[in-house]
């Protein structure tokens, strides 16, 4: 029967995300009294389960022409209230230690507007239903893998420092000889200890895990990596207790998980970050260590020329990062790309809401221009960029202070240290881009992105 918890009014209502970013219930009449009818028998004896009610309304969108309209849009309207509930979960799990909240990851996927007619807009609910494969699983499950796997999720969880991968997946699939790669801060013996660990790993759990695979049925491959028993921790490491030996493991991992997510984010893993509480002295000491011929002078040469530099390559990073998106959007539409630009400046100029933009543009809704602007990656792009440019010439003026010797030496840390100011320049503008209302461009990044955009309108 029906599962006394689900809202039976969920195939007929829909959830949408407003331009404020509260949640509203659109009320679908013609739905309601088409679902009522097609169900009436079963509804009444309480015979329809969830799972029968959701192949059969696929079913009838794939193939029946004369009422697939109000089956997609049925099962749209469930499909908000599963993508709602995925995001809550997520929120609940990770959210208070990562911190983000429900809000952040709704507009990333709760992008369909109940739009009746045939949109160009690929809707995550369409996506689903289009790719959704009924003897595979129920929709719940479905949904809620291609949410949690959905690439803008992913990027931002990633952002956060959450990596949905469990430590023994991690430890499973990282190889010996990647140990160095990933962990360069560990000295030789701490990589040797971690590679014996990480190979006697492999040789039990993996091994154990391989075999299980071979005696099920198929569609094992897909199970979770759960925690190695005690049997396996004895024989991974006989000599220590089981505690010391699951612990070691799930340290491995947790450095392991950094660093991906760090490679993955163009960021230095917390282990291995420097604390850089005031940058600037820091930069200073760099170009102080000992060398015949550095002075007072040239050191404070070297610190006005790089609070210059630091503006001028933001503003180059920035129009050139603008500029590649502005190319971009212009190749799909030509006039996408001006529309680009007045989004800009609308957002971080005038501190307009998404959905105030939305009605100023013309454009669909809010999703329209969270897509159209994709600030996180926009902000990403121009910090890598940011940084090798910063990086040069910071390095063009060290060269006349320092030999090459110790320009190598201190290599390392001058990314480190750059690198810090960098993510807190990023870090508050992101702050700054969540004010839904009554923005004022009072970041860095806002305020050079302003200075910088009359010269792209002019050229475009």
């Amino acid at each position: 029967m029906i599962n006394t918890m689900v809202d039976i009014s969920s195939y007929w209502t829909m959830k949408i995300l407003q331009a404020d970013g509260r949640l509203r219930r659109k009320h679908f009449p013609d739905v309601q009294r088409w679902f009522s009818d097609r169900f009436a028998d079963l509804l009444n004896t309480e015979m329809l389960s969830e799972a029968d009610c959701q192949r059969s309304l696929w079913t009838l969108w794939q193939t029946d022409p004369e009422i697939e309209k109000q089956a997609e849009l049925s099962l749209r309207c469930r499909l908000s209230h599963l993508i709602t509930l995925i995001c809550h979960q997520l929120a609940r799990q990770f959210g208070t230690r990562y911190g983000f909240s429900v809000a952040d990851l709704q507009p990333l996927v709760l992008d369909d507007d109940g739009t009746v007619k045939a949109s160009a807009y690929p809707f995550r609910s369409l996506t689903i239903l289009n790719r959704y494969q009924p003897e595979k699983g129920s929709l719940g499950s479905w949904t809620t893998r291609l949410i949690k796997n959905d690439p803008e999720i992913n990027r931002f969880l990633m952002e956060q420092g959450l990596y949905l991968i469990t430590p023994w997946a991690i430890l499973n699939d990282t190889k010996v000889e990647q140990l160095s790669r990933f962990l360069p801060h560990l000295s030789q013996g701490e990589l040797e200890a971690a590679g014996q660990l990480l190979h006697a790993y492999h040789r039990v759990y993996r091994r154990d895990r391989f075999k299980q695979r071979q005696q099920n049925t198929a569609g094992s491959s897909r199970q979770r990596c759960e925690n190695p028993t005690d049997e396996q921790l004895k024989r991974i490491n006989p000599q220590a207790s089981l505690n010391i030996v699951f612990q070691q493991l799930y340290d491995l991992a947790d450095q392991l998980r950094e660093a991906r997510i760090a490679r993955r984010t163009k960021t230095i893993p917390p282990s291995q970050r420097v604390k850089a509480d005031d940058i600037h002295n820091q930069i200073e000491n760099l170009s102080m260590e000992p060398d015949d011929g550095a002075d007072e002078n040239s050191t404070e040469h070297f610190l006005t020329r790089y609070r210059q530099q630091f503006r001028a390559t933001l503003d180059q990073s920035i129009a050139h990062v603008v500029q590649q998106h502005m190319d971009r959007h212009q190749k799909r539409n030509p006039l996408k790309g001006k529309l680009y630009l007045e989004a800009l400046g609308l957002f971080h100029g005038q501190g307009y809401s998404m959905g105030a933009i939305a009605k100023q543009l013309d454009l669909a809704n809010q999703v329209a221009v969270t897509r159209l602007l994709q600030l996180r990656q926009l902000r990403r792009e121009v910090g890598i960029y940011w940084l090798q440019q910063l990086k040069q010439s910071v390095v063009d003026d060290l060269v006349t202070q320092l030999s090459a010797e110790h320009l190598d030496r201190i290599s390392d840390q001058l990314d480190q240290v750059l690198m810090e100011e960098i993510g807190a320049v990023e870090q508050a503008a992101a702050a700054e881009a969540q004010i839904p209302k009554n923005r004022t461009t009072n970041s860095l990044f806002a305020r050079r992105l302003c200075a910088v955009l009359p010269h792209l309108k002019n050229q475009a």
